[in-house]
């Protein structure tokens, strides 16, 4: 993306919209929304934006009618990697900007970034830049209310992060299964591929990152923004031809 132009980068998840304003080719004003309190006076109608996720319908309306330009993220096209994915039509934009976001990062290392949000998510690139695929597990928030939702009598119970280990009533049992379930699965997963890839380097993004206790590491990295970074990479590389 040439310096002297400007857009707009938007993330939308599955409980918000983080919007970016790109300066000078850099992030910046990075802010987070609830769909029904997006500043629309406050913004550039003549700035492109670059859209990383499925949005709902009305919605999208709205973004085409303000914006003159809306340019939506997909697998087919330009990406700094291989895909070696078997459907890239199913692959979750997130996941397909988070890998766009690391591969310049650490030349020669494979690379794994572990999203923690709705959703664990497991992603992998090789040392030769192929992104090879991963594994999608449920959040902490999921995990909670699935056992309300599947049981007859289990409660909802929100998330503890400091959770006993060993629960001493039904409460604190369903707290530490969440939560020290959730980091368990995190931490052999890990530990799982540090085995096959001993030089890996790791990429921790996502809202329930800030939860996850990875130490003094010095293969893990925190990226908070990591999916921008991505949207980014994928925009500079397509503008010409979008």
């Amino acid at each position: 993306m040439s310096n002297e132009k400007c857009a707009y980068l938007l993330d939308a998840g599955n409980t918000q919209v983080k919007l970016c304003e790109v300066i000078n080719g850099q992030l910046s004003e990075i802010k987070r929304f609830a769909l029904n309190d997006f500043p629309w006076n406050q913004l550039k109608s003549n700035y492109p934006v670059i859209v990383s996720s499925v949005i709902e319908e009305g919605w999208r309306t709205q973004l085409e009618d303000f914006f003159t330009k809306v340019v939506y993220i997909h697998s087919e096209l330009k990406l700094p990697f291989k895909m070696n994915y078997l459907t890239p039509e199913t692959l979750g934009i997130d996941r397909l900007c988070n890998v766009a976001g690391i591969v310049n990062k650490e030349a020669g290392y494979p690379k794994l970034i572990v999203d923690l949000g709705t959703c664990i998510k497991f992603d992998f690139v090789d040392a030769d830049q192929n992104y090879e695929g991963g594994s999608i597990s449920p959040g902490l928030n999921m995990r909670a209310k699935a056992l309300q939702s599947f049981t007859a009598k289990l409660p909802f119970i929100p998330t503890n992060v400091n959770a006993s280990f060993i629960g001493k009533s039904t409460q604190e049992s369903i707290e530490s299964g969440v939560f020290h379930g959730w980091t368990a699965e995190i931490e052999q997963l890990i530990a799982r591929y540090e085995k096959s890839y001993p030089n890996l380097m790791i990429y921790l993004t996502g809202g329930d990152a800030r939860y996850f206790d990875f130490g003094q590491k010095s293969n893990i990295f925190a990226l908070e923004h990591l999916t921008l970074e991505g949207i980014l990479e994928i925009y500079r590389l397509n503008e010409d031809s979008i």
